[in-house]
């Protein structure tokens, strides 16, 4: 179960940025969530739906799905909720299965409260073969990223202890502990108001994709990516006390990536806004990527960072 607070931290340090909080319980029962699995064949696909609430679903078998309608998620404001009355708690869509293809079918998930998060994958070495792939739609959240996705998790990491939102990523001490997760997002339109997205993980790819955030738009962690064809837009500000800083696409450990044919935008506090940066990452290739608003198209922050 996904909690989130507006809060600078907790008594345990999880802490994820300026003024959240996030916890998981990676074991969540079906029953916690409003939604609902596949619910009929269509063309192929099974569709998805929350007949209840249109707020959630949840993936829990590999197979094709499709999106069967829109997502929203928001609440009433606390002098108008009655009494028990249901608030949305967990991500737009949650996807708990390997060997996964969701085709959101040019719907929107949209998460307008604070704690509201788009697509959510968590391995927490539950997920063995990974192979999750999500095309055609948009996802649009306002303080939690549209899009997390990564193989595993804890709370004693100190590799990403520089980076806020990423605080309790599995620790890998070698690139060759990264497992294959093919993690793969296409023809999308992903919107936060700051981190956009988070993901980890070895052989991903993004293309095709439109993407929106504020400081830290889009974070990617481990080797062999391929992130081409897609728009970044960076609204920067200035970062607060511990927060993200202004860079549109950060990589680590990205040994071996390939970033092409990527438009990269800055607006905004531009001052120190940075558009691609690299850490441990050796031999990546940067081709034909187009940067406006920023002083450098990259930037290296280490000597084992490098490219080919």
């Amino acid at each position: 179960m996904l909690l989130v607070a507006l809060a600078a931290g907790d008594a345990a340090g999880n802490t994820t940025g300026p003024g959240m909080v996030i916890a998981y319980d990676n074991d969540v029962p079906a029953t916690a969530i409003h939604s609902a699995v596949a619910q009929a064949e269509n063309g192929g696909c099974q569709a998805l739906a929350d007949a209840a609430h249109g707020w959630s679903v949840l993936v829990t078998q590999p197979g094709t799905y499709c999106m069967a309608a829109d997502l929203k998620q928001t609440e009433p404001s606390a002098w108008l909720r009655l009494p028990h009355q249901p608030v949305p708690t967990e991500p737009l869509l949650t996807v708990n299965a390997s060997n996964v293809s969701v085709d959101l079918a040019r719907h929107v998930l949209h998460g307008a409260t604070p704690s509201a998060v788009g697509l959510w994958v968590n391995g927490g070495g539950q997920i063995r073969n990974f192979a999750i792939q999500v095309r055609q739609g948009r996802i649009v959240t306002d303080q939690q990223p549209a899009v997390f996705m990564v193989y595993a998790w804890n709370r004693q990491n100190q590799r990403f202890s520089q980076h806020a939102h990423v605080d309790e990523l599995a620790l890998a001490r070698s690139l060759d502990e990264y497992p294959q997760t093919g993690f793969v997002l296409e023809n999308l339109t992903l919107e936060a108001r700051e981190v956009a997205v988070i993901m980890q993980g070895r052989g991903n790819v993004i293309r095709h994709c439109k993407i929106m955030g504020g400081n830290g738009a889009v974070n990617l962690y481990g080797p062999d990516l391929v992130f081409e064809d897609n728009e970044i837009i960076l609204t920067a500000s200035v970062p607060s006390p511990g927060g993200e800083p202004p860079v549109a696409l950060y990589l680590e450990d990205a040994a071996g990536s390939v970033v092409r044919n990527n438009k990269i935008t800055i607006r905004g506090h531009v001052a120190g806004a940075e558009a691609i940066v690299l850490k441990n990452s050796a031999a990546v290739l940067l081709q034909n990527n187009s940067v406006n608003g920023a002083v450098q198209t990259y930037k290296l922050l280490d000597r084992q960072s490098s490219l080919r």
